[in-house]
């Protein structure tokens, strides 16, 4: 028995979330534009876990061989310890990228957040995604994924990279938008602090 979530069901997982943050938005009335930001984060993890962590196969008797996985298979086949040992790869920079719009969306979510913070989560994060991968790899006993070092710096530099685009815009945003009340956007926006030590 297999779990391999296909766009069309990170759809749907991400409306009944979308349905979830509705229904507590209008039970709590907060401000809306918070919602709506821990919504995207919300969905975004799960097109993450969809993409990084599966399929995941349970009861997986019959399964190496019907990937022609002959031998006996040891966990370290599928981890790599050495970072960029082969280079940088279009996988390293794809890592990257899956990762901006998590730095973007922090501070987003956050009152207050600083470089340092952003450098934590994305260094968290991609642990957590590997470590992850590695404990499915375990429990399975094969695995279509590598624990790799290289992603979490990958994950890390992505994290920072979305946190600076997400700073310059708040930054911007200050400047023309202070004064707006923060239950519209650029008021939601502006009065988020962020810094740079």
């Amino acid at each position: 028995m297999g779990f391999d979530p296909s766009p069309i069901h990170c759809l749907i997982f991400s409306g009944v979330a979308f349905v979830i943050f509705a229904i507590i938005y209008s039970v709590k009335h907060g401000n809306i534009w918070q919602y709506l930001f821990r919504f995207a984060l919300t969905a975004y993890l799960i097109f993450v876990f969809a993409k990084t962590l599966c399929p995941i196969y349970f009861g997986n008797s019959g399964m190496r061989e019907a990937f022609n996985m002959d031998g006996e298979w040891h966990v370290s086949e599928c981890i790599h310890l050495v970072p960029f040992a082969d280079g940088i790869s279009r996988d390293d920079l794809l890592n990257v990228v899956m990762t901006i719009p998590f730095g973007f969306i922090l501070p987003l979510i956050r009152k207050r957040t600083s470089f340092v913070n952003a450098l934590l989560a994305g260094l968290a994060f991609g642990l957590g995604i590997e470590l992850l991968q590695l404990l499915i790899a375990v429990l399975q006993g094969f695995t279509f994924n590598y624990v790799d070092t290289s992603d979490v710096i990958c994950n890390c530099l992505g994290t920072i990279i979305g946190w600076l685009i997400i700073a310059g815009i708040i930054s911007l945003v200050k400047r023309g938008h202070s004064d707006e009340p923060e239950t519209q956007l650029f008021g939601c926006i502006a009065s988020r602090e962020i810094k740079k030590e």
